[in-house]
Order: structure tokens, then sequence, then C-alpha cells
């Protein structure tokens, strides 16, 4: 139960937290009486409450974090030198097959001192190219609805596009197109205030910056063409975009202290109530004729994204759910916020913490068990009414469980997500970072094979190359149920060097400071602290060993300028992320450094080199030539603490083990579940004849297409 072992890992106990019931109530602002006072009845609303209410206050909760600590509200932030593989500052659960771009969203003219976007009803999204290169933007409102798609898939185009995002209450959010001075915009209506919207951009994290494929090459060709202005700063600007000059927006200290206190969701039901209130006075629901609603689907613009079942008219996915949130009214919970019952007591107050406990509960459960059979080989995933959720229970607990592991989710025609905890669907079998495991990819089969197809290579629309026009990779996360933001790519990334070269010649030393001075790498942008590098030839002359990760440990020095600029700093050899109350290392550029290198007065060249992580591998490798394949063309992936015998280094992607950790944080016993994931982007539409990860339109399975089993090895 995440709360209960949030409680526990901060010395809090059950006991403990209702203890402060009193004095919390005494605090909070009073309401209305409520019919309702007997505390089982409260307990079982108050999970439904939990449940309902889980998407709209973590949307709130996210946009005050994320002004904080990656971008102000309306603006572009992201590092896209820097895919998220050792350190990713974009967004929850980091996939570093793509390059992300990420803006919080509030478009109820709401002014945002911090924000030169603030203070507006309108945005003008400017993209550019999508038919070669690959990239979906994710809009979703305050429910976590996908209202928007745009991008290789449902706009694909050969020059830049300009949308224009609008809120509900904007004079233009009843239209799809609309001509302003020279330009016509693709409206983008939001039926909410508050909103979301995640940039996907597909880039190989794994090959060299020369290769148009690469991180730095699809920063400078993609990621720097995206624009996001208010609609007046593109009128003044003549109706050109204005580009960012930067999306990386570093917190300075006081930023971070700030942010903690919406890192992760409330322990207490009180303060969790509260948001959710906030949350509904800020960016209420819509009607059912909010912006574009009662649209044929046959008018309906292919960037906007149709409710969930829908037949025949559009509708705003969030409209519809009045009533439910007429139901949880009895809690103080209305449309105006949240105020506690002025005839409640603690016996009241002792009942609500215990139903969020209780919703909060069975939400994870759900997480961890949704499809995970024999015939999915244990692989969990939603591949309907997801994205954008029906209005019923059923809906509300998908859109729960979705916030719990990461935040958000694609539509599934853009994206489907399997993950597997456990190899046979028992405790016994859970994963865990100690062991070795193997899965086999096998080709795809000849046209007409029984389905579903069982474990061979995920099937995807392809261009006349025959590779993906998306994606797909599987990932290797740490699970951490104390943290809202896990789970986390994993710190053990760094020890596969296969992908990483030291060819770079390191430009002097200085034995007296232990520092090393280099130029600007080839790769992953400019050095920073926490930076994992590695040494090549030459390094036993320096006192380093030579393939072995090393960390910039300070924050460079910087000389010169241009292309002659040099970066000067010390060397660890080791860095210790900050851990969760759970003791499992936070994915990030925080962190200390320990170990710390004794640079010796060696002679001759020493070379060296960032190490490009490997916390994922997919079709992207296979495009590069860089996964091995077996005899039979099928393709292995392989996990574990240590490259396994016989396993290609290519093909494998480490994991955390109790060994590492006591290396590193010099502290036994640290967890070390683990959880792959494999993401399907641009996947193939259901078929009743051909495989997919989407249902087939006959109804006849769950998918025509399944993952391969995993194997633990010994």
């Amino acid at each position: 139960m995440k709360r209960r072992a949030i409680a526990r890992a901060a010395g809090i106990t059950s006991v403990a937290l209702l203890a402060t019931i009193p004095a919390v109530a005494s605090a909070l602002p009073k309401g209305p009486p409520s019919p309702l006072t007997n505390p089982a009845a409260i307990e079982d609303l108050a999970a439904d409450a939990y449940t309902w209410g889980v998407a709209p206050e973590f949307v709130y909760r996210f946009l005050k974090y994320n002004a904080l600590r990656t971008a102000p509200v309306n603006m572009l932030g992201g590092k896209g030198t820097q895919a998220a593989a050792w350190n990713n500052l974009a967004t929850n659960a980091g996939d570093a097959s793509v390059l992300y771009l990420n803006s919080m969203l509030d478009l109820s003219g709401r002014r945002y001192p911090a924000s030169q976007n603030g203070g507006t009803k309108e945005l003008v999204l400017t993209v550019p190219p999508s038919a070669n290169n690959y990239y979906v933007v994710n809009v979703l409102d305050s429910f976590i609805n996908s209202t928007g798609s745009i991008g290789t898939r449902t706009t694909p185009s050969s020059k830049r596009q300009t949308y224009l995002i609008v809120g509900p209450t904007s004079k233009y959010a009843n239209k799809r197109t609309v001509r302003i001075g020279r330009t016509v915009f693709r409206v983008m209506p939001q039926d909410t205030a508050l909103g979301w919207m995640l940039i996907r951009i597909r880039a190989d994290s794994l090959v060299e910056s020369s290769n148009p494929a690469s991180v730095n090459s699809v920063d400078q060709r993609v990621v720097k063409r995206f624009a996001l202005n208010t609609l007046a700063q593109y009128q003044r600007n003549g109706y050109r975009p204005i580009y960012p000059t930067t999306t990386s927006y570093p917190p300075n200290n006081a930023q971070i202290q700030r942010s903690q206190k919406w890192a992760n969701a409330p322990t207490q039901a009180t303060a969790f109530m509260a948001q959710l209130g906030q949350s509904l006075a800020q960016s209420p629901m819509p009607s059912r004729t909010t912006g574009i609603g009662n649209t044929p689907l046959r008018l309906l613009p292919a960037w906007v994204v149709p409710q969930s079942n829908a037949k025949k008219l559009y509708q705003n996915p969030s409209w519809g759910q009045a009533r439910q949130l007429r139901l949880l009214r009895p809690l103080g919970l209305t449309a105006q916020g949240w105020k506690v019952p002025r005839n409640w007591g603690s016996a009241q107050l002792s009942a609500l913490q215990s139903g969020y406990e209780k919703g909060d509960a069975g939400i994870t459960d759900l997480s961890t068990a949704v499809g995970a059979t024999p015939t999915s080989n244990y692989w969990s995933f939603l591949n309907d009414n997801i994205g954008t959720y029906p209005n019923n229970l059923l809906g509300y607990a998908f859109r729960a469980v979705i916030v719990q592991e990461g935040g958000s989710a694609n539509v599934p025609l853009d994206a489907v997500y399997a993950q597997i905890n456990q190899t046979a669907g028992t405790t016994a079998t859970q994963m865990v970072g100690d062991n070795s495991y193997s899965m086999t990819f096998t080709p795809p089969p000849a046209a007409g094979s029984p389905l579903p197809a069982n474990g061979s290579i995920p099937p995807t629309v392809n261009d006349s190359s025959g590779n993906p026009k998306g994606f797909w990779s599987v990932h290797l996360y740490q699970t951490d149920p104390t943290e809202s933001k896990a789970p986390y790519l994993t710190q053990a990334s760094v020890l596969n060097l296969a992908y990483s070269q030291a060819n770079q010649t390191v430009v002097s030393t200085d034995p007296s400071a232990d520092t090393i001075t280099v130029n600007m790498p080839t790769w992953g942008g400019a050095p920073i602290a926490s930076t994992p590098i590695f040494f090549g030839t030459g390094a036993s002359a320096y006192g380093l060993k030579a393939n072995t990760p090393y960390y910039v440990a300070t924050a460079p020095t910087t000389s010169g300028s241009g292309s002659a600029t040099t970066y000067t700093f010390k060397v660890s050899a080791t860095w210790q992320q900050p851990l969760s109350p759970g003791n499992v290392p936070i994915q990030g550029p925080d962190g200390t450094p320990a170990n710390m290198v004794d640079i010796q007065a060696g002679s001759g060249t020493l070379q060296w080199g960032p190490i490009q992580p490997v916390s994922q591998l997919g079709s992207q490798q296979i495009t590069s030539n860089q996964l091995k394949k077996n005899a039979d063309g099928s393709i292995t992936l392989w996990i574990g603490p240590t490259l396994p015998a016989g396993a290609p280094a290519t093909n494998w992607l480490p994991s955390p083990s109790q060994a590492y950790y006591q290396q590193v944080y010099g502290k036994a016993g640290m967890p070390t579940n683990i959880r792959p994931l494999l993401r399907i982007y641009y996947p193939t539409p259901g078929s009743n004849t051909a495989p997919s990860i989407l249902p087939p339109p006959n109804g006849s399975m769950q998918s025509t297409w399944v993952p391969p089993a995993v194997t633990k090895i010994g």
C-alpha cells in the first residue's frame, strides 16, 4: 500500500497519522454539514474519491512541480541534448528512445508572473515537418484525457505546421480552423483550463553524433524547430514563430525546496482533497457543448482525439462526470473546491484517511494485475479505454492506474506500453536486479500464421525500407512504491560501455588539484556534475582504470569560447543519487560524488569519452545494425547485474544489484525490484488476420500479438 509505505519509511505510523487528525481538523476550512457521518460509509466513498480524483489532483500538483523544476507554465521545457538515460528532467518514467519537450498548460487567462506565456487563453504551437521525423505531440486535459495527437501518424507533413491551442473560454474554442490575420490556424481545443502537453521526438541515444538519428542531430534538426508562443506574441512578431533560446531552466535552490511540497502525492487524505478541490475550482469540467462538443465524428479534425467509445458525435472527454462529482458531495467536495463538513469529528476524518488508503491500495493492486496472465506471458498492458477514458467506474480506475504508473498515456493508436513484474505471475517470480533474465524476439511470422503471434518482433507501421515509422523499445526500470515520480531508469545503466567510445584526448591534467581538462564531447552536450565518463588509452599512467565508469564530480569551470571551450573538473569513482524513503536511487542530476579520484602525474596520451548509458534497447538499434541477431534471425535481450555468459554486450540491459548498491552507497539491503517496460509507438492497427498489440475489430481476443516470455537464467 503506497501511502502506508511512505508513512513507514518516514517513521510515521498509522497511529501517529491518526493522532494528528484533531490538529489538522482545526486548521481546515469548514463547509456545510454533511448528511453522511457513518464512518464505514465515509471510508467507502473516500476510496471512490481517490479513484476518481487522483488524475485531476495529479495534473494540478504536477503543474506546480514542473513550474518550479522544468519550465514556467505555458512554456516548453526539456533538455534536447540529453536523452533520459542517466538523468532526465523532462517527465516521469523517462524514455531514452526519445527526446522530450514538456509544457504544463493553463489556458484560463490566469496570470503567472514567472512565465512570459502566462495570462492567455490561446497558445500558438509551431511544429516541424513530421513525415520523416517521427514525433507525437500528446495534448491532455486536467483529467489526463488525450484531447489531441499531432505528428507523424495523424498529421504527416513535409513543412512546418501551426496550431492554435485554445482554452474552453477562448472565443476560438468552437472552431476547427480559424483565419487570424495572414495565418490559417488549425485549432486544438482544450475542454479544461488546466492541461499538459508532452512531446516525444524519436532519437537514437546509442549512435554517434554524426548519425542523422543521433540525439545531437535530432536536437538540431527537430527539437529546436518547436515553438510555443501566445497568440499576441505571434502576431507582434509578424505572424511568425518565436523559437525559444533555451528549453532548459535549471532550478535554483529556493525553487528546489519549494518544489518538494508538490513532488509526491500527499500522505494525508485532507491534503489530497484540498488539492483535488483546487484543481476542480481552477479547471472546471466542461459542458456537453464546450468548444467543439457535439461535432459529428466525420467532421472531426485528424489532430483531435475522439472520446472513448465515440460513435457518431464528438463529446468532450471530461464531460459526463458531473454525476460522479455529485455522489462525492457528502465528503465536502464540489466544483468550487473542498471543505470539511462542519459536523465531522475525528471519527469521520479517520474514516476519510482509511478510505483514501483503501482506494490507493486497490489501484496499486489493479496496476500489477491488469492483463497479466499466462496467455500474455505475464505482461500487463492496456490497449483499449486508455489515453482517453470512459466516464464510468472502470474508466476512472484505469486512468488512476496510469497516474500511478507514470502520469499519462497516449491513445493506443499512438502507443501501447506493456510491463512485466513477475515472470510467472507469482510473488516468488518477482523480477529483481540480482538475477539475470532473457527474452527473445523471433522474426515476424508468415502471412496467415495462427494468431496470436507469440514473441515475434513487435508489429509496427513501417516505412518503405521496412523500418518502423515510430519505434519499439524495452526499458529497464526500478520500481518504488513510495514515490509518485517512480519508476526510475536504473543507475546501473552506465555499466554497459558497448555503445560508448573513449576516443577523445584529455587536454590536460592537474595532479595538484586532481582535475582534468577536456574539450566539448561529441555526444551528450557539455559535461555537468553527475555526467558518467570513462577512460581508455593511457588510463593507468594517471592512476585510473580503463573501461570503468567514473563521474564528473564538480561543476566544470569553463575557459575559452565556441568550439575552443574547455571544461575542467574533478572526477569521482562513484556518484550517489538521492534516495527515496524506500531507499531507491532517484533518477536525476542531483546527488553527491563519492570516492574522489587522486589524479596521478602521468605522461602520454589519455583518452576519455562520455558514457552512453544503456537503459533501453529496441528497433532503433536494429535499424542501426547494433543489436546482434541469433543464427535464426531472432534477437535476444539480456537483463542482469553483469553481462551473462555468452551474451553480446550490445544486447545487455544492466540491472541494479545488492552488490552494486553496496559498492556505491555502502548500504546493505537496498531494494532491487525491477520492471521491464515495452513501448510500441505507432503499432500496427488492430487486425483480424495480422499480428497487432491492439485488439482485433472482431473482438475475438485481447490482442493478436503478445510479448515474449521472460526467462530467468540459472
